[in-house]
């Protein structure tokens, strides 16, 4: 049996009904008829097929693990000299003074606590109870905008892809192929810890057309109670349906105490008052990392009425991922419990 052939593009079919055109090399370099065969050949409309490509297929994702981007990696990844800047090089990180390496004092930069993140989220796509339900988002901002239009969500994958190279996994590694599958999304609007949460449980609605039922949000461990107790209970989510892997980085014991101080003065107590980061201390700070809010409808367009208050500011108890009922009220969140 003769095997079967492919379909013939829309350009032989019409070569096949219209009149007959010679190839150009069948005439003669001076005449007239050479030069229409010609435009004949470079401007006829070509028809692929349809694309080989499967499109992407979301069926069974139902988890949403997110990893809170930080810093901004900035080597470019379209640059030909990507391949040249590791990950563990501090310099090619754009960091603040309080993450930054301190030779005097043994501090190292916090870098690569941010790898460990990235790290941690591949990994979890990859093996364990998340491996097959799962879709992975780094969540950051342009928040750098006088250094690098890079968001902090785009250079982590960029990231991500330089650890791959660094470890001799060429073409991008398992990052590259998780995102080629859209197994890895780029959330590049949030500028603090509680859009890292609204906005990555907004783009899993955009992309699957569902809610996430289950949320794994990975990032420095002294930062889980402003997570759980706060940012959740201000979203009305659910308390058993999200978790916090928290990397902290390497520190002394006075570095710690330092940090867990800096937390709860600067970290926990702003949204004690302010739940939803649109008063003046927490809305100036947005600013300052860029946040524009004439994004407020882009991301609510053609989400539910409750979805669409809850960006402009408004605390709401009805939301639709919010399937649990709980008595505790949202504006209380030291009653729940991390």
């Amino acid at each position: 049996m003769a095997p079967p052939t492919l379909p013939r593009s829309n350009f032989h079919q019409s070569l096949a009904s219209g009149p007959s055109i010679p190839p150009p090399s069948s005439l003669s370099a001076s005449t007239p008829q050479k030069e229409d065969a010609e435009l004949a050949w470079q401007t006829s409309a070509f028809s692929y097929p349809d694309h080989v490509i499967p499109p992407r297929n979301y069926t069974g994702i139902q988890d949403l693990v997110i990893v809170c981007c930080h810093a901004i990696f900035h080597p470019d990844v379209s640059s030909p000299s990507f391949p040249l800047y590791g990950p563990h090089v501090e310099s090619n990180w754009h960091l603040a003074p309080f993450q930054k390496s301190q030779p005097e004092t043994g501090k190292l930069g916090e870098h690569e606590t941010f790898l460990l993140h990235i790290s941690a989220g591949i990994d979890a796509l990859v093996t364990g109870p998340y491996a097959d339900t799962s879709l992975l988002v780094f969540s950051g901002g342009v928040t750098k905008r006088s250094l690098t239009p890079l968001s902090e969500a785009r250079s982590y994958y960029h990231a991500a892809l330089a650890l791959a190279l660094s470890q001799r996994s060429y073409n991008g590694g398992c990052s590259r192929q998780l995102y080629d599958k859209g197994r890895i999304l780029l959330e590049e609007d949030a500028t603090d810890s509680f859009q890292n949460l609204l906005f990555s449980i907004l783009l899993f609605r955009r992309t699957t057309g569902v809610y996430p039922k289950r949320i794994l949000v990975i990032t420095h461990a002294f930062k889980s109670k402003r997570v759980l107790n706060l940012h959740a209970n201000a979203l009305r989510w659910p308390q058993e349906r999200i978790r916090v892997h928290g990397i902290d980085p390497i520190m002394s014991a006075a570095e710690r105490e330092e940090t867990v101080e800096g937390e709860a003065r600067f970290g926990y107590a702003p949204w004690l008052d302010d739940a939803l980061g649109t008063g003046e201390m927490l809305a100036k700070k947005r600013e300052l990392r860029g946040w524009d809010q004439g994004k407020i409808e882009e991301l609510g367009r053609g989400l539910e009425d409750s979805v669409q208050k809850l960006l402009t500011g408004k605390l709401v108890n009805d939301l639709p991922w919010n399937e649990v009922e709980t008595d505790v009220p949202v504006d209380s969140p030291l009653s729940v419990v991390a």
